[in-house]
Parts: C-alpha cells; sequence; structure tokens
C-alpha cells in the first residue's frame, strides 16, 4: 500500500505473495532514496514472469509525480536510441497512478550512494584507481548519448547524481535515468531540492537555467571528489573550491590529491564559462591522466572491491535470486475452477487469503501459486486423459470399421466431473462428507488416481493400437508374397497392385475379393484394354508414385525474413562489421614499466548501429592488465554493422589488439 508521501512498501520476507505494481510484481525492495524506491521486480505478461527488472520508482518525498509525468511521458523512445555498455538498458517508461517509473535490464549491484554509505560504515576508502575508473565509465556513458540525437538535439542527461549510478558486482558501471532527467531538472527549479541531490548538481541546473554540455561535467567533478576523498563537496561559491580541492587528501592512503586530478577538478568545479566545455574532452582528459601516471584500474579488481564491501548482501541476494525462480504466479480463479476434476476450490476473496492487494495486470489475481499447483497439475494430467480417449477413438473408428465389423455407436461425452468414474480398471471414489469435496480424498490422493488412470488408459490404447499394426504389416506382407508368386506366373499384377488404396485402411477382408480379379484380364489382356476400367488402373501401373504423394514436397516453406537488429551467424548473403575507428588501447602501467608486450583476441557483439554491446577475451590471458586494457579497447570501438541480404544485422566478431613497447 502507499502512504501520503507515496512510499511503497514491499513485503520482503514473503517471496510466495510479492506485491503488485501496474504490470510488476515487486520481488524485493533496495533502495529507498530522494528520489524514490529501487525494486528488483518481474514483469508480468500473458505468459507469465516475462523479464526481471531494475525497477525505479519515483515517489520520493515531496516529488510530483504528476508534474514529472508530464514532463516525462512522451521520452520512452530514449530507451530504444540509447544502446550503450555504460549505460542502463531501459525497458520500460510509464506510471501507476501518480507514480512515474523507468525499468531496466536488471544489475546486479549498488547504487553509487549506496557505495558511498557502505566504504564510510566500514571505514574501507574507496581505492583512488577504482574513483578514476568509475568516474572514467561515467563520462564515456555520457559521451556515448552526446553521440545520439533526440529530434536533432544532441541528448544530454543534465542530473548525474549518484543515485542514477549503478555499479555492478562484476565491476561495471551503468548510468540511468537519461529519459527522467529534464523532469527532475524542472522539479529542482521549481523547489522540489533535497541536500543529498544539491551538492551534485551544476548551480545553473538549481536556478533553472536550460541545459548544456557542462552542466553533466560539473556533475562528474563533484562526484570525482566524493570517490577521492570520500566527502561529499559542499553546496559553496565557486572561488572557495580552488582551496578545498588544494587541501583535499586522497580518503585510502591520506596523501594530497595527484596535481593532474587537482586541476581537473578544478576546471570542473568552476562557472560554466570557465568549465570544460563537454563530457568527450573531460573523458580525454582523464583518460590521458589515467594513461600517464601510475594509475592501474581494472573492472576485475573493481569488482573485488565490491565484493569485499557488500560480501553478505550479494550472497544473500543469490539465494533470493535462485528462490525466485521457483515463485509461481498467482493462479487466475477461472482456471481454478476449470480444474474441477482435481479439487474444486471453495469460493472466497483471495486477496483475503494472500493479503495481497487487487491485481492491475490483467487475467491475474493475487493467490498463492503453490495452492493451485494440485489443480493445475490435476487439470493436465486430464486433459492429457482425454487427448488419449480421442486417440482411441479415432484409431476405433479408424481401424474397426475398415475391418468390416458392424458400427457401434460413439460412446457418449464424458464430462470432467465424471471422467474418472468411467475409466475402466478403476474403482469409482466413494462419497465424502464434505460439499467442497465429494470424494472425501485429499488433493494428492485425487491426483494420483487420475495419474493411475490415465497410465491405464495409455498402456492400453498402446497395446491396442500395437496389435492392429502388426496385424496389417502382416496382411501387406501376404498380399506381397501372393503378388510374387503371381508376378511369376507371368500375370499382370501391377493393377493388383495398384488397385489398393494409398491409405492403408482397408482390412482383413478386402484382399480377398481383390486377388480374384486379375484372372480374367490375364486371358484375354487385349480384349481388355478398350474397356473404361482399363484408364483408370493401367496408368496408375505406370507410375509407381500415387498421387497423393508428391503433395507433401509441394507444401510450402516458411521464408524468414531478416528483421533489423537481428543476431545472424556467417554465412549466404551475410556481410560482416567492418572496423572503422582506430582501436585506441590504453597500455597498462605496470606492463609498461616492465617493457612488456602481448597479443589479445577479443569477441564483440556490433549491434546494428555498429556500437559494441559486449566484449570477451578469447584465447589464452595475456596478464599484467593487457586483458583489461584490450577488452576496454573494444568497447570504444566503433564499426560499420554486419548485414544480411543488406539488412542491418547484430553479429560477433574478433578482434586482436596488439601491445608493442616503444
Amino acid at each position: 500500500m502507499y502512504q501520503a508521501t507515496g512510499t511503497v512498501h514491499n513485503s520482503t520476507a514473503r517471496l510466495n505473495i510479492p506485491e503488485e505494481f501496474g504490470k510488476y510484481l515487486l520481488l524485493k525492495k533496495l533502495t529507498e532514496d530522494p528520489l524514490g524506491e529501487t525494486f528488483r521486480a518481474g514483469r508480468v505478461g500473458p505468459g507469465g514472469m516475462e523479464q526481471v527488472v531494475l525497477l525505479r520508482v519515483f515517489n520520493g518525498k515531496g516529488l510530483d509525480g504528476e508534474k514529472l509525468w508530464a514532463r516525462i511521458s512522451g521520452r520512452g523512445a530514449i530507451q530504444e536510441i540509447l544502446k550503450s555498455p555504460n549505460i542502463g538498458n531501459g525497458v520500460d517508461l510509464g506510471r501507476v497512478r501518480s507514480f512515474p517509473y523507468a525499468a531496466y535490464d536488471y544489475i546486479s549491484g549498488k547504487n553509487l550512494a549506496t557505495v558511498f554509505a557502505q566504504s564510510a560504515r566500514q571505514h574501507s576508502p574507496i581505492p583512488t584507481d577504482h574513483a578514476l575508473l568509475i568516474a572514467e565509465r561515467l563520462a564515456l556513458a555520457l559521451a556515448a548519448a552526446g553521440e545520439s540525437r533526440v529530434q536533432d538535439e544532441r541528448l544530454l542527461h543534465g542530473f548525474v547524481v549518484p543515485h542514477l549510478v549503478m555499479i555492478s558486482n562484476e565491476g561495471e558501471t551503468r548510468l540511468l535515468g537519461f529519459e527522467v532527467a529534464p523532469g527532475l531538472r524542472d522539479l529542482a527549479a521549481g523547489g522540489w531540492q533535497d541536500d543529498a541531490l544539491r551538492s551534485y548538481l551544476a548551480p545553473e541546473t538549481l536556478d533553472g537555467g536550460p541545459v548544456a554540455k557542462s552542466d553533466d561535467v560539473y556533475s562528474l567533478g563533484a562526484i570525482l571528489f566524493e570517490l577521492l576523498t570520500g566527502e561529499r563537496p559542499p553546496v559553496a561559491p565557486f572561488e572557495t573550491y580552488g582551496a578545498l580541492i588544494d587541501a583535499a587528501q586522497l580518503a585510502n592512503d591520506g596523501t594530497p590529491l595527484p596535481a593532474p586530478v587537482a586541476a581537473l577538478l578544478k576546471k570542473s568545479l568552476a562557472p560554466r564559462e570557465q568549465r570544460i566545455a563537454d563530457a568527450v574532452t573531460w573523458h580525454k582528459t582523464l583518460s590521458k591522466l589515467m594513461i600517464d601516471g601510475s594509475f592501474s584500474p581494472t573492472t576485475f579488481n573493481l569488482a573485488f572491491f565490491m565484493h569485499n564491501l557488500f560480501r553478505d548482501e550479494i550472497e544473500r541476494e543469490s539465494q533470493e535470486i535462485q528462490a525466485e525462480k521457483t515463485l509461481e504466479l498467482p493462479a487466475r480463479p477461472a482456471a481454478a475452477a476449470a480444474a474441477t476434476m482435481a479439487v474444486p476450490a471453495p469460493a472466497q476473496d483471495l486477496r483475503e487469503t494472500t493479503g495481497v492487494r487487487e491485481a492491475t495486470w490483467p487475467g491475474t489475481r493475487a493467490q498463492v501459486a503453490k495452492e493451485a499447483e494440485p489443480s493445475k497439475k490435476g487439470l493436465w494430467i486430464g486433459l492429457a486423459a482425454a487427448a488419449v480417449v480421442a486417440l482411441g477413438l479415432g484409431g476405433w473408428l479408424f481401424f474397426g470399421r475398415s475391418t468390416g465389423a458392424p458400427a457401434a455407436a460413439p460412446p457418449p461425452a464424458v464430462s470432467p466431473t465424471t471422467q474418472p468414474a468411467a475409466m475402466p480398471g478403476v474403482a469409482p471414489p466413494a462419497a465424502g462428507p464434505t460439499a467442497g469435496n465429494p470424494t472425501g480424498q485429499t488433493p494428492e490422493e485425487l491426483q494420483a488416481q487420475i495419474q493411475k488412470m490415465f497410465d491405464a488408459r495409455s498402456k492400453e490404447m498402446e497395446d491396442k493400437l500395437k496389435g492392429q499394426y502388426d496385424d496389417r504389416i502382416k496382411q501387406l506382407q501376404q498380399q506381397l508374397e501372393e503378388s510374387k508368386k503371381t508376378q511369376a506366373q507371368g500375370k499382370p499384377t501391377e493393377r493388383v497392385a495398384q488397385a489398393e488404396p494409398p491409405m492403408p485402411a482397408p482390412a482383413e477382408k478386402k484382399p480377398e475379393p481383390a486377388v480374384p480379379k486379375p484372372e480374367p484380364a490375364a486371358d484375354k489382356p487385349s480384349a481388355q484394354a478398350p474397356q473404361p476400367a482399363a484408364p483408370k488402373t493401367e496408368p496408375a501401373a505406370d507410375k509407381p508414385a500415387p498421387a497423393p504423394a508428391p503433395t507433401q514436397p509441394a507444401a510450402p516453406r516458411p521464408q524468414v525474413q531478416t528483421q533489423v537488429g537481428d543476431l545472424v551467424q556467417p554465412g549466404t548473403g551475410v556481410a560482416a562489421p567492418k572496423l572503422l575507428s582506430n582501436l585506441d588501447p590504453r597500455y597498462p602501467p605496470a606492463a609498461k614499466h616492465l617493457n612488456r608486450a602481448a597479443q589479445v583476441d577479443i569477441k564483440v557483439l556490433v549491434d546494428e548501429h555498429g556500437k559494441v554491446l559486449d566484449a570477451d577475451r578469447i584465447g589464452t590471458k595475456a596478464g599484467f592488465g593487457f586483458d583489461e586494457a584490450a577488452i576496454d579497447a573494444a568497447r570504444r570501438a566503433v564499426f560499420q554493422p554486419a548485414t544480411k541480404d543488406g539488412v542491418k544485422v547484430k553479429m560477433w566478431t574478433t578482434l586482436r589488439v596488439n601491445f608493442r613497447p616503444m
């Protein structure tokens, strides 16, 4: 339910009855901050749980959801445009009542604000290498977004705060919130401000000025300052930042900030006209600083730091996710009612049973799936039994009638409630004392009884059909022997063979009158030629393949048309991606000092826009930081996308990154 402040409460301890939020099930509440709440949630569709997402609900204290939604409601298309390894992959933008939300592919990790808080609690400062790596990846995300355009304008963020930065347990950095940032800026300019956010936003943002490229630069500088020092930068006049930066110390070793780093911060926390112009320039400056210095940041080391910092939480999350995989969705009341053959469920208010409020996604109501499981299994077994009965009826019609046996009236339709009693070999259950369960048996006993009937009926039909097919095979073998004997005596047997219909429907009594028919024809072959019967059988004898046979190859073969963005393999009509940009690997400082060389092969997934979606090393590990540097270079590469039959598609390709000492 929701309090007056708009806070969503999730029953995290009861994973079998998660709360519902629109088309999502709230599996676990992860954080609560000034922007609102973040959940691990499951997106529910007609087929069940379709995707687990990171759900950001913007319901923070004092945040006007209606105004925010009015500003961002048309920005869902941005999630389709932004595809970068350092940007959260958006999958949905919407609202439930007055609460806007944004959903992303699930990221196992923590937001940067949580990392800051945990680092302070455990007195475990963020190492300088990790701080520089996180800031560099943030700048890379902003630079990649700046290359995208929305209505002929470059895509800027404008509201970069630690609460919208995710650090995964694998050491990856992802920036969220591009679709909602303009609305948050408007609210901040209109008076909605929080001290936990103000320190990271440029003064012009808080003053309501139009978004500019350098606004994100200010946020990058403020976040980098806290990453390095462990202290949030104060909201203060620009002229005070110079002295503040000069006096700052690295949190992990207590030494002053390196001079190049201090210079970068001073050019970031500066008035707009003196600030570094954009995130692209800021990224290049920081990258050069990292290469020239004795820094060797890697995602592996950052992942190790995250596991040390959040060891218990990561283990707990892994267990929760495993438990959620076995979570069954709330059952539809209609489905439970249809399963009367298993257990007729008494009518009741399902919301009272589970404590979950009424669902807003179609066709479901909150009910613990475990309670409905016996009914569902009974229903499927009943359907399977009905299918076997139908198969048996078809076999009876096919074989019984074709053998000349007198036709019997088809058995009456069996309703689901009477079918168990109608099954052979099973005694009808005794009447029970309750109206809700007339048999007086438990659901498990009923299910076992149904399974027993199903197995008995299946074996019975299998034995019957097997016997009939064995008889038919023997009959055809006998015909073949008789045909060979007739052919050896010089009699025309082709007409006899072709007189049989193509389907194996004729049974035991038909061959007896069919065999003597050719005898008169053998005595007078010339006299029988002009008769009308000859044209019907003689052409069939000339063509061994009966008419129905060619119909199977003639069936139309479904054609699969290539769509934009399909993942393809090398083959006919496929053109592999082509590298457009120069690979710019950053020589690892440790390897540089040791004068090491290496060659690293990287497998990359290139999307239909020529951007690298994923990269991974193949072959032997080089070590000394070469592998991480090669992967980083591959992620920054730009390609001409692969095509299949002229359509732009996704495709894996391989890059070789060479490191040679100068």
